[in-house]
């Protein structure tokens, strides 16, 4: 993959998923014994999901046809664990 050919919204995604990818090391460097795949797992629920979100919202903002359906009769929740 040649990084140098991405578009403006496929750096913005990579640069999320890499600020994602830092918090979930983090969280493992910074765990108590015992707790790093728990404190990794938060990590993943908290910057992960919200990386999922952006790219979500990135990818319908360029397809004109996802902006003509309107919007949705009720909002839509992720689901929770």
């Amino acid at each position: 993959m040649d990084l140098s050919k991405l578009t403006e919204n496929e750096r913005l995604v990579a640069e999320q998923a890499i600020l994602a990818y830092q918090a979930v090391r983090q969280a493992a460097q910074s765990a108590p014994h015992g707790q790093g795949m728990a404190m990794m797992e938060q990590a993943v629920t908290e910057k992960g999901f919200e990386t999922l979100r952006k790219m979500l919202a990135l990818s319908a903002s360029e397809q004109s046809e996802a902006q003509k359906k309107g919007s949705a009769a009720k909002p839509v929740h992720a689901a929770t664990r």
